[in-house]
């Protein structure tokens, strides 16, 4: 018994020395590096931002801003690397700026329908270009 007890301690240092030293986990944390935002990923959360105040206007009963031209920007703004600008991206940012345009033109009626009709027109095209911020996009309309 005493042997093959020996014998067993024998054999597990035997191939616990001779075994290739083990990777060592880093602790250390990986610096996360942010991807550069586009110039329409910059506009468009510029438009989000806009439209989210002047929703609060509108639901206030007190629209007091201007259309911003910077939109216009919309057709000229660089897109993320993998997107490509379309005749259905034109198509569709054209009806958004004339929608957005008509929220600030004449009479104060029927803002709401003016209002959801742009962002609605915003929903429109991500249904075709880019699905991802639509859940966010939906949170502008008014109710």
């Amino acid at each position: 018994m005493l042997v093959k007890y020996f014998l067993s301690c024998l054999v597990l240092l035997t191939f616990s020395c001779n075994s290739s030293p083990k990777e060592v986990v880093s602790t250390q944390k990986k610096e996360l590096v942010m991807a550069e935002v586009s110039e329409m990923t910059k506009l468009m959360n510029e438009m989000y931002a806009f439209n989210e105040n002047i929703r609060q206007q509108i639901i206030h009963g007190n629209l007091n801003t201007n259309y911003p031209n910077n939109f216009d920007n919309i057709h000229t703004a660089i897109l993320t690397k993998s997107k490509v600008r379309g005749l259905d991206f034109e198509s569709f940012s054209k009806t958004f700026i004339e929608s957005e345009k008509e929220i600030f033109i004449d009479s104060q009626e029927d803002l709401v329908i003016k209002y959801n009709t742009a962002i609605n027109a915003c929903i429109s095209c991500h249904n075709v270009k880019c699905v991802g911020p639509i859940p966010r996009i939906k949170k502008l309309l008014i109710k």
